[in-house]
Protein backbone atom coordinates (compact mmCIF):
# COMPACT_ATOMS: atom_id res chain seq x y z
CA UNK A 1 0.00 0.00 0.00
CA UNK A 2 2.00 3.32 -1.30
CA UNK A 3 -0.70 5.28 -2.74
CA UNK A 4 -2.36 8.56 -0.15
CA UNK A 5 -6.42 9.44 -0.48
CA UNK A 6 -8.89 7.62 -2.26
CA UNK A 7 -12.35 6.42 -2.94
CA UNK A 8 -12.39 3.20 -3.03
CA UNK A 9 -15.43 1.67 -6.36
CA UNK A 10 -16.05 -1.54 -5.82
CA UNK A 11 -17.69 -3.45 -8.69
CA UNK A 12 -19.73 -6.54 -6.91
CA UNK A 13 -19.91 -4.75 -3.70
CA UNK A 14 -22.84 -7.31 -2.27
CA UNK A 15 -20.43 -10.55 -3.08
CA UNK A 16 -18.40 -12.24 -0.46
CA UNK A 17 -15.12 -10.94 -1.60
CA UNK A 18 -16.61 -7.28 -2.22
CA UNK A 19 -17.72 -6.89 1.54
CA UNK A 20 -14.11 -8.28 2.58
CA UNK A 21 -12.38 -5.44 0.88
CA UNK A 22 -15.14 -3.07 1.80
CA UNK A 23 -14.56 -3.48 5.16
CA UNK A 24 -10.85 -3.53 4.72
CA UNK A 25 -10.42 -0.13 2.67
CA UNK A 26 -12.93 1.53 5.37
CA UNK A 27 -10.43 0.45 8.29
CA UNK A 28 -7.88 2.27 6.53
CA UNK A 29 -9.84 5.32 6.33
CA UNK A 30 -10.57 4.99 2.43
CA UNK A 31 -14.15 6.51 1.09
CA UNK A 32 -16.38 3.67 -0.65
CA UNK A 33 -18.55 4.02 -3.68
CA UNK A 34 -20.24 0.62 -3.87
CA UNK A 35 -21.86 -0.63 -7.09
CA UNK A 36 -23.83 -3.81 -7.22
CA UNK A 37 -27.11 -4.97 -9.30
CA UNK A 38 -30.00 -4.84 -5.97
CA UNK A 39 -29.83 -1.54 -3.71
CA UNK A 40 -31.07 -4.09 -0.87
CA UNK A 41 -27.34 -6.07 -1.04
CA UNK A 42 -25.49 -2.91 -1.32
CA UNK A 43 -27.47 -1.02 1.49
CA UNK A 44 -26.39 -4.25 3.70
CA UNK A 45 -22.41 -4.06 2.94
CA UNK A 46 -23.33 -0.13 3.68
CA UNK A 47 -24.81 -0.97 6.77
CA UNK A 48 -21.99 -3.62 7.41
CA UNK A 49 -18.80 -0.94 7.21
CA UNK A 50 -20.57 1.99 8.57
CA UNK A 51 -21.33 0.09 11.97
CA UNK A 52 -17.51 -0.28 12.32
CA UNK A 53 -16.20 2.81 10.74
CA UNK A 54 -18.95 5.29 11.16
CA UNK A 55 -16.55 8.73 10.10
CA UNK A 56 -16.15 6.79 6.42
CA UNK A 57 -17.81 8.51 3.85
CA UNK A 58 -19.82 5.30 1.99
CA UNK A 59 -22.13 5.95 -1.13
CA UNK A 60 -24.17 3.44 -3.37
CA UNK A 61 -25.39 2.96 -6.99
CA UNK A 62 -27.04 0.84 -8.26
CA UNK A 63 -26.30 -0.96 -11.60
CA UNK A 64 -27.60 -3.65 -14.15
CA UNK A 65 -24.20 -5.35 -15.08
CA UNK A 66 -26.01 -6.42 -18.39
CA UNK A 67 -26.47 -3.24 -19.45
CA UNK A 68 -22.87 -2.40 -20.58
CA UNK A 69 -23.95 0.85 -22.41
CA UNK A 70 -24.72 2.31 -19.34
CA UNK A 71 -21.20 1.94 -17.62
CA UNK A 72 -20.07 5.24 -19.12
CA UNK A 73 -22.84 6.53 -16.97
CA UNK A 74 -21.70 5.40 -13.86
CA UNK A 75 -18.03 6.17 -14.12
CA UNK A 76 -18.89 9.44 -14.35
CA UNK A 77 -21.33 9.30 -11.44
CA UNK A 78 -18.45 7.91 -9.35
CA UNK A 79 -16.39 11.09 -10.83
CA UNK A 80 -18.83 13.18 -8.98
CA UNK A 81 -19.37 11.61 -6.05
CA UNK A 82 -15.98 11.01 -5.27
CA UNK A 83 -13.90 14.03 -3.27
CA UNK A 84 -10.48 12.05 -3.72
CA UNK A 85 -8.97 10.63 -6.18
CA UNK A 86 -10.56 7.08 -7.93
CA UNK A 87 -9.11 3.31 -7.20
CA UNK A 88 -11.04 0.08 -8.20
CA UNK A 89 -11.70 -3.04 -6.99
CA UNK A 90 -13.69 -5.68 -9.33
CA UNK A 91 -15.38 -8.57 -7.72
CA UNK A 92 -17.89 -8.82 -9.75
CA UNK A 93 -18.59 -12.99 -10.76
CA UNK A 94 -21.45 -15.84 -11.12
CA UNK A 95 -20.42 -19.25 -10.99
CA UNK A 96 -22.18 -22.49 -12.39
CA UNK A 97 -20.44 -26.18 -13.08
CA UNK A 98 -20.33 -27.68 -16.05
CA UNK A 99 -23.61 -29.98 -15.38
CA UNK A 100 -25.56 -27.03 -14.84
CA UNK A 101 -24.23 -25.35 -17.91
CA UNK A 102 -24.77 -28.33 -20.01
CA UNK A 103 -28.30 -28.39 -19.09
CA UNK A 104 -28.91 -24.61 -19.53
CA UNK A 105 -26.69 -23.20 -22.31
CA UNK A 106 -28.11 -19.59 -21.01
CA UNK A 107 -25.56 -19.79 -18.01
CA UNK A 108 -22.96 -20.06 -20.40
CA UNK A 109 -23.57 -16.95 -21.14
CA UNK A 110 -24.81 -15.53 -18.39
CA UNK A 111 -21.33 -16.16 -17.32
CA UNK A 112 -19.40 -14.72 -19.38
CA UNK A 113 -21.62 -11.43 -19.73
CA UNK A 114 -21.05 -11.17 -15.92
CA UNK A 115 -17.28 -12.75 -15.41
CA UNK A 116 -16.09 -11.08 -18.49
CA UNK A 117 -17.97 -8.51 -20.26
CA UNK A 118 -19.34 -6.37 -17.35
CA UNK A 119 -15.98 -6.07 -15.95
CA UNK A 120 -14.19 -4.98 -19.16
CA UNK A 121 -16.77 -2.84 -19.98
CA UNK A 122 -16.91 -0.77 -17.11
CA UNK A 123 -13.16 -0.77 -16.16
CA UNK A 124 -12.68 0.35 -19.80
CA UNK A 125 -15.55 3.03 -19.15
CA UNK A 126 -13.61 4.35 -15.67
CA UNK A 127 -10.19 4.38 -17.32
CA UNK A 128 -10.42 7.82 -18.72
CA UNK A 129 -11.14 8.90 -15.42
CA UNK A 130 -7.66 7.39 -13.64
CA UNK A 131 -5.83 8.18 -16.55
CA UNK A 132 -6.80 11.75 -16.60
CA UNK A 133 -5.68 11.75 -12.60
CA UNK A 134 -2.22 10.06 -13.45
CA UNK A 135 -2.48 7.56 -10.46
CA UNK A 136 -4.61 4.79 -8.81
CA UNK A 137 -5.41 1.34 -8.41
CA UNK A 138 -7.42 -1.34 -9.97
CA UNK A 139 -7.36 -4.63 -8.29
CA UNK A 140 -9.35 -7.50 -10.32
CA UNK A 141 -10.58 -10.57 -9.09
CA UNK A 142 -9.30 -13.52 -11.07
CA UNK A 143 -9.13 -17.38 -10.51
CA UNK A 144 -6.93 -20.40 -10.86
CA UNK A 145 -9.92 -21.76 -12.70
CA UNK A 146 -9.02 -19.71 -15.62
CA UNK A 147 -5.72 -21.47 -15.52
CA UNK A 148 -5.82 -24.95 -15.21
CA UNK A 149 -9.21 -26.03 -16.34
CA UNK A 150 -10.78 -29.71 -15.40
CA UNK A 151 -13.97 -31.25 -16.60
CA UNK A 152 -16.43 -29.61 -14.39
CA UNK A 153 -14.97 -26.42 -14.47
CA UNK A 154 -14.06 -25.22 -17.77
CA UNK A 155 -16.90 -23.36 -19.04
CA UNK A 156 -16.53 -20.98 -15.81
CA UNK A 157 -12.60 -20.97 -16.44
CA UNK A 158 -13.08 -19.50 -20.00
CA UNK A 159 -14.33 -16.81 -18.68
CA UNK A 160 -11.72 -15.79 -16.34
CA UNK A 161 -9.44 -17.33 -18.61
CA UNK A 162 -10.24 -14.14 -21.22
CA UNK A 163 -10.61 -11.97 -18.45
CA UNK A 164 -6.85 -12.17 -17.56
CA UNK A 165 -5.49 -12.33 -21.13
CA UNK A 166 -7.66 -8.95 -21.10
CA UNK A 167 -5.95 -7.68 -18.00
CA UNK A 168 -2.66 -8.46 -19.06
CA UNK A 169 -2.96 -5.82 -22.04
CA UNK A 170 -4.83 -3.24 -19.66
CA UNK A 171 -1.82 -3.73 -17.21
CA UNK A 172 0.31 -2.08 -20.15
CA UNK A 173 -1.99 -0.06 -21.23
CA UNK A 174 -2.41 1.83 -17.70
CA UNK A 175 0.79 1.60 -16.48
CA UNK A 176 1.98 3.99 -19.15
CA UNK A 177 -0.64 6.45 -16.88
CA UNK A 178 0.98 5.23 -13.46
CA UNK A 179 -2.25 3.34 -12.77
CA UNK A 180 -1.47 -0.40 -11.56
CA UNK A 181 -3.39 -3.09 -12.70
CA UNK A 182 -3.16 -5.96 -10.45
CA UNK A 183 -4.66 -9.65 -11.02
CA UNK A 184 -5.32 -11.45 -7.94
CA UNK A 185 -6.31 -15.21 -9.14
CA UNK A 186 -7.89 -17.03 -5.76
CA UNK A 187 -7.57 -20.38 -5.29
CA UNK A 188 -11.51 -21.40 -5.16
CA UNK A 189 -10.48 -25.55 -6.02
CA UNK A 190 -11.73 -27.47 -2.95
CA UNK A 191 -8.11 -28.25 -0.81
CA UNK A 192 -9.38 -31.48 0.59
CA UNK A 193 -10.69 -33.01 -2.56
CA UNK A 194 -7.64 -31.97 -4.58
CA UNK A 195 -7.09 -35.71 -5.52
CA UNK A 196 -10.66 -35.41 -7.82
CA UNK A 197 -11.02 -31.87 -8.51
CA UNK A 198 -13.85 -32.89 -10.95
CA UNK A 199 -16.24 -33.43 -7.83
CA UNK A 200 -16.27 -29.96 -6.75
CA UNK A 201 -14.26 -26.86 -7.69
CA UNK A 202 -15.90 -24.33 -5.71
CA UNK A 203 -14.02 -23.30 -2.43
CA UNK A 204 -14.71 -20.32 -0.56
CA UNK A 205 -11.40 -18.78 0.26
CA UNK A 206 -10.76 -17.09 3.73
CA UNK A 207 -12.27 -13.25 2.48
CA UNK A 208 -10.92 -11.49 4.90
CA UNK A 209 -6.90 -12.36 4.49
CA UNK A 210 -7.96 -12.04 0.80
CA UNK A 211 -8.94 -8.57 1.00
CA UNK A 212 -6.03 -7.90 2.95
CA UNK A 213 -3.58 -9.49 1.00
CA UNK A 214 -5.05 -7.34 -2.07
CA UNK A 215 -5.35 -4.53 -0.26
CA UNK A 216 -1.38 -5.21 0.61
CA UNK A 217 -0.25 -5.35 -3.42
CA UNK A 218 -2.41 -2.64 -4.80
CA UNK A 219 -0.30 0.01 -6.24
CA UNK A 220 2.51 -2.48 -6.10
CA UNK A 221 3.35 -2.33 -9.74
CA UNK A 222 2.57 -6.57 -9.58
CA UNK A 223 0.88 -7.48 -12.48
CA UNK A 224 -0.66 -10.92 -10.86
CA UNK A 225 -0.50 -12.91 -7.71
CA UNK A 226 -1.93 -15.92 -6.31
CA UNK A 227 -4.28 -16.11 -2.99
CA UNK A 228 -2.96 -17.81 -1.14
CA UNK A 229 0.84 -17.43 -2.65
CA UNK A 230 1.61 -21.43 -2.90
CA UNK A 231 -1.56 -22.47 -4.78
CA UNK A 232 -0.51 -21.72 -7.79
CA UNK A 233 2.73 -24.08 -7.39
CA UNK A 234 0.59 -26.85 -5.70
CA UNK A 235 -1.76 -27.01 -8.39
CA UNK A 236 0.96 -26.95 -11.45
CA UNK A 237 2.32 -30.07 -8.57
CA UNK A 238 -0.85 -32.02 -8.44
CA UNK A 239 -1.53 -31.45 -12.53
CA UNK A 240 1.96 -33.22 -13.43
CA UNK A 241 1.67 -35.33 -10.83
CA UNK A 242 -1.15 -36.38 -12.48
CA UNK A 243 -0.15 -36.89 -15.79
CA UNK A 244 2.73 -38.55 -14.82
CA UNK A 245 0.79 -41.55 -12.21
CA UNK A 246 -2.54 -41.81 -14.19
Amino acid sequence: MIFGKRTWVILGASSVMGRAFARQVAKQGYDLILLDKNKTDIDLTKNDVLIRYPDIEVQTIEIEPTNVDSFSKVANECKQLAKTSISVFCAMETVYSQKECGKDLGKIKNMFQINYFSQIYFLTAISEILINQQCGEIVVMGSLQGEFANKDNFAYGSTKAALHIWLQGFYEQMLEHNVSVLTVMKADFDEINAQNMSKTFVNQVNAEACADFCLKYAGSKEKVKCFPKIAFWQNKFRQIKNKIFK
